[in-house]
């Protein structure tokens, strides 16, 4: 399935109310969402997301999940949201409102279902990503 038909068909089903499961791709949130690893995404209204949010939107013919690092209003109305992956140090280009597909709830690892929306899985990220930047700083080549 290419990347641009994946795109357009999680837009459609997200849009219509309907969640997405897919298997994430890439490294760029490790380590909250790893490589292979089942992610949910339901709709959401770009006025609930809220930060540390992980969003799936709209780039150009690709779809990306990335967490909310921050959000700027843009003549009282617009909004866009800044956003980057666990694993990079750069932001993404602004994401508008318009781009927003929905949130990803719930990561499946090991057999078990991790729910993203709890109190307790944002202070577990917070202090996985704590350790996991002091690792890539104490070795940043992994060897």
């Amino acid at each position: 399935m290419s990347e641009g038909f994946f795109a357009e068909l999680s837009a459609d089903l997200l849009h219509h109310g309907h969640s997405v499961r897919f298997r994430a791709k890439g490294e760029s949130m490790h380590p909250t969402i790893r490589e292979g690893e089942a992610i949910t995404v339901e709709p959401v209204k770009p006025s609930d997301v809220r930060f540390a949010d992980i969003i799936l939107y709209r780039a150009e013919k690709a779809v990306i999940a990335h967490r909310v690092v921050g959000r700027r209003n843009i003549n009282g109305t617009v909004r866009t949201f800044l956003v980057r992956g666990d694993a990079v140090k750069d932001h993404d280009k602004p994401v508008a409102d318009d781009q927003v597909l929905g949130k990803v709830v719930s990561v499946e690892r090991g057999g078990r279902t991790i729910v993203m929306d709890r109190r307790t899985a944002k202070i577990w990220h917070l202090g996985r990503l704590f350790v996991y930047r002091i690792k890539r700083q104490i070795n940043p080549f992994g060897l």
